[in-house]
């Protein structure tokens, strides 16, 4: 299976679990690390790890980074020619949810290119997005993701975004 479309149906699975930021002022935070990354989550949230996947989550609100092999190493000259397969990704994930890409733009995380974006969708009567990130470095993605309510705190997504750095 192309690794694209693989980390798409995974990543799926993970929106379920749900993501997004507190109220209030600043929050307290603390580093997390997993095999190859680290990144900055609230103090307090609670840290699952599993296999090839590092999720901090309190209630509703979660962010995770996962690892993927890419059949082929990647680099960075590659990058407009993965942005396609990104996309229709994230068009699939969107449809998963029953929801629709409400925005993608290519981001700079952990100094390299990257594509990151929202999904729209209805859950429970609620109004979420879920924001995901596509890092690759040789013959791993990493795929960032978090999930909030809509016109809620961003805090939380966009701290994993900001200090997310492969080591």
């Amino acid at each position: 299976m192309n690794p694209r479309k693989r980390a798409a149906c995974c990543a799926g699975l993970l929106f379920l679990a749900g993501c997004g930021g507190g109220g209030g002022g600043p929050a307290p935070e603390h580093v997390v690390r997993g095999s190859g990354y680290r990144f900055s989550a609230p103090t307090g949230w609670e840290v699952v790890r599993s296999g090839r996947e590092v999720r901090v989550s309190k209630g509703l609100s979660l962010v995770s980074v996962t690892r993927y092999l890419l059949l082929r190493a990647y680099r960075p000259g590659l990058f407009e020619h993965v942005l396609p397969e990104l996309d229709r990704a994230a068009q699939g994930l969107a449809q998963q949810q029953s929801g629709e890409v409400g925005g993608s733009r290519t981001v700079t995380i952990s100094g390299r290119r990257a594509r990151s974006y929202d999904i729209d969708y209805e859950r429970n009567g609620k109004a979420l997005v879920e924001r995901i990130a596509f890092v690759l470095r040789g013959k791993t993605e990493y795929l960032l993701l978090c999930r909030y309510e809509r016109g809620g705190d961003t805090r939380a997504c966009d701290r994993l975004l900001a200090t997310f750095k492969l080591t």
